[in-house]
């Protein structure tokens, strides 16, 4: 992807992995719409010296699809074009399914899935006047290995790349590339709070043996904006 004039909308700015992402796409020279559930020091420093580079700043609970709406509504004024989307956004979630609540289950679907649905739906008509247009779902290898306790999360992400695998095939027509990353447990504060006979599942299928830096979803974000990497769609690929 040609990085001049090109604006992304990434979910999940100010969270450990995507203010990372945003942060190496601010470097590169993309131009980014963040959205964030909520304001924290760090993010509104970032957000202070790239003002000229962040277009617009969405705060917002995804649980919380009216003000979702109006937020997005209001991009109208700031954008006429949108390049690429980093659904970055999720909740974890870990419990059996006897201990899990409908109403909690409710939530991480919500939030996982359904809100990235309704995210893609208001901003598609701004992908269409793309030259070069992507969209980016950020899932877990979690959603490929059926574990105890993971039910809420794991189904969620395994729905993220259902959908991403029919979204390619609906989208093609207007040139739009869907694909989704399926990282293993990353070295980061959610991985830590993993459980130990979970990681202990799914870092057995890993390369290593161990958790993967973050710096490894970066890189595949960029591989997919390269050019051998712009030609896949409706993949789900593993980070392990």
């Amino acid at each position: 992807m040609n990085k001049k004039n090109k604006i992304i909308i990434i979910t999940g700015s100010s969270g450990e992995l995507g203010f990372l992402i945003s942060k190496k796409l601010i470097s590169k020279g993309f131009k980014l719409v963040c959205l964030i559930r909520k304001n924290n020091k760090k993010f509104n420093q970032f957000f202070k010296e790239n003002r000229k580079n962040i277009l617009a700043k969405i705060c917002c609970d995804l649980l919380d699809t009216k003000k979702l709406t109006n937020e997005l509504n209001k991009l109208n004024s700031k954008i006429d074009k949108i390049d690429s989307i980093i659904l970055n956004a999720a909740t974890p979630h870990g419990s059996i399914f006897e201990m899990t609540k409908i109403e909690d289950m409710k939530k991480i679907f919500q939030i996982n899935f359904f809100s990235q649905i309704y995210i893609i739906q208001k901003l598609l008509k701004y992908l269409k006047k793309s030259q070069n247009p992507s969209i980016i779902n950020i899932s877990s290898i979690s959603s490929l290995i059926p574990t105890r306790g993971n039910l809420a999360y794991g189904g969620s992400k395994n729905l993220l790349n259902f959908f991403t695998k029919i979204l390619s095939k609906e989208l093609k027509i207007y040139n739009i590339k869907v694909n989704a990353l399926a990282p293993t447990i990353l070295n980061n504060n959610m991985g830590k709070k993993t459980d130990k006979t979970t990681s202990k599942i799914l870092l057995k299928k890993s390369n290593n043996y161990k958790k993967i830096s973050m710096k490894k979803v970066i890189d595949k974000i960029f591989y997919l904006y390269s050019k051998n990497g712009n030609k896949l769609n409706g993949k789900i690929i593993k980070i392990i």
